[in-house]
């Protein structure tokens, strides 16, 4: 893998931030705050949520900070981060996230799967 141009535009050995910070040592400002308070929300009311923003915005971010205290064994987190392929790509994400089979039509699928939003 190369490195990116900027690394060595500013004499660097290596990429000083990367995906592997521990969440408690994430950047925490208002709109960050706000976001993992809504993910936090939505998993003490058992809710389905949608988290959108611009690129960089720091969704990705906001879910690792809501998701790091979580308890694996009660939760399953399916992560889409590009839901771009339409919704019958994210039906069939979530249920083969799920373990689940998907079925043809998108009905079908709902149908199907339901008990796993339940």
């Amino acid at each position: 893998m190369s490195r990116a141009p900027w690394v060595a535009h500013f004499g660097l050995t290596r990429t000083p931030f990367s995906k592997s910070i521990a969440a408690k040592d994430l950047f925490v400002r208002d709109g960050h705050a706000e976001a993992v308070a809504r993910i936090n929300h939505c998993v003490a009311e058992s809710a389905l949520g949608v988290l959108v923003g611009d690129v960089g915005a720091g969704k990705t971010v906001a879910v690792r900070a809501a998701t790091a205290g979580l308890d694996m064994a009660s939760h399953h987190v399916v992560y889409v981060p590009n839901p771009a392929f339409g919704t019958r790509g994210l039906y069939v994400t979530i249920v083969s996230a799920l373990g689940g089979h998907p079925r043809f039509h998108k009905a079908e699928v709902m149908a199907h799967h339901l008990a796993y939003f339940i």
